[in-house]
Order: C-alpha cells, then sequence, then structure tokens
C-alpha cells in the first residue's frame, strides 16, 4: 500500500511551487493542475494534468508525461510520487473533473487557458446527457 502524506498549508505550498517550476522548464506545457486527493487532505501521490501545445502522438505523450514524472519527483527530493495525465488526450469528463476540481497551479497563457476549459465545459454538456442515460441503463441492469 502507498503511503500516505498529511502536509500543513505551508508545506503544501512549497509543493505547489515546486510544481510551478518544474512545469515552467517544458516549453511544451501550457497549463498545469494539481488535483485528487492532494487537493483534499491526505494523498498517496501528487495529481498533476497539464495541457500541452500541439496534440501529441500516444508514444511521444507517454514519453513526455515520463519525463515530467521524473522531473517532478526530483523536485520534490522523492518524498513523494508524481502522476502526471496529459489532458489533451484524456476523456472530456476526466478533463471536466480536473477543471472542476483542481486548482490551477501553472499557467503560460491565461487566454490559451480560458479557452481549453470553455471548449471542456461546452464538451461535457453536451457530454453529460449521454453520460446520465448510460448511468441510468447501466443501474437498471445490475
Amino acid at each position: 500500500m502507498r503511503q500516505r502524506h498529511l502536509l500543513d498549508a505551508e508545506e503544501k505550498e512549497e509543493v505547489l511551487r515546486t510544481i510551478r517550476t518544474v512545469l515552467a522548464g517544458f516549453d511544451e506545457i501550457e497549463v498545469g493542475y494539481v488535483f485528487g486527493t492532494f487537493c483534499r487532505g491526505d494523498f498517496g501521490d501528487v495529481d498533476v494534468a497539464i495541457l500541452v501545445t500541439g496534440e501529441p502522438a500516444p508514444y511521444q505523450a507517454m514519453r513526455f508525461r515520463a519525463r515530467v514524472e521524473r522531473e517532478l519527483e526530483r523536485g520534490f527530493c522523492y518524498r513523494f510520487e508524481a502522476d502526471v495525465k496529459i489532458l489533451n488526450t484524456a476523456p472530456v469528463s476526466f478533463q471536466y473533473e480536473v477543471i472542476k476540481s483542481g486548482r490551477t497551479v501553472f499557467l503560460r497563457d491565461r487566454e490559451r487557458r480560458i479557452r481549453y476549459e470553455a471548449g471542456v465545459l461546452s464538451r461535457y454538456l453536451d457530454y453529460a446527457d449521454t453520460l446520465d442515460w448510460f448511468d441510468r441503463v447501466l443501474l437498471t441492469r445490475a
């Protein structure tokens, strides 16, 4: 089982500064979010979601994600694991959860973030009725 961590507000801010610094070192990263249990209290790893320029091919996305994870963990002095997700290739429901419950920690271009989040909200709302229908169908069969 993964070790759980509980940090005070000052320690969390230090982790957020580290994330910001590491993400700023990658020109490909436009926006970075922290989300998941790190935002809510005790956590097992630090979940980071990034929006990158362009549309990376799956293999390049996997390699880039691993590189960012390594740099984050080095920045954390290996006290915590990092779990990085690339938003460009993630399902719209996941992207929505990140922008709804996560926290923006890095921003290269404010207008890009606004356009991205507006697009996610639009696609999610278009898709929400379908998700609700699937849930109703699956729950009635369960």
